[in-house]
């Protein structure tokens, strides 16, 4: 029985950690509560918390995927075409988000901050220095816009 109760477990967190990589795909990090996780669960708030206990722990279940995600929208094969393409995928709501995530992550605590670094510092080993704070900067911008 209790490998049965250790398998549901495991389930549990799995799905809580997923709602919060949809909901923050689809709608962004401020769309992320206990009540948005419970209600795209069916799980009690309670039941959420007990799994994620706080915002910083939510940021687990998405971090190396924001990376992936960015990447994956990318033609890498010279610096105009990584331009065109992340002008593209901004428009798409899922990489603003994780654009938006990445650039708020200032604000988050020290071990946020950290894991977001690690992020860009990807992304910069991937894109060069030059071309990652262009592209920040012209996220920012668009952000505002």
């Amino acid at each position: 029985m209790a490998k049965n109760s250790q398998q549901q477990a495991l389930l549990t967190e799995q799905r809580i950690h997923q709602a919060i990589v949809d909901i923050f795909m689809e709608k962004g990090w401020e769309a992320i509560t206990y009540g948005s996780i419970a209600k795209y669960t069916g799980l009690s708030r309670g039941g959420v918390q007990r799994i994620v206990p706080s915002k910083e722990a939510m940021t687990e279940a998405f971090q190396g995927q924001v990376y992936q995600y960015i990447l994956g929208q990318l033609d890498l094969s010279d610096a105009l075409k990584t331009a065109q393409t992340w002008e593209t995928a901004f428009l798409q709501p899922k990489f603003k988000n994780c654009i938006k995530f990445l650039i708020t992550s200032v604000n988050a605590p020290q071990q946020g901050r950290a894991k977001t670094k690690q992020c860009l510092d990807a992304l910069q080993g991937k894109l060069g220095k030059e071309t990652l704070f262009s592209l920040l900067g012209w996220s920012v911008y668009a952000l505002i816009s």
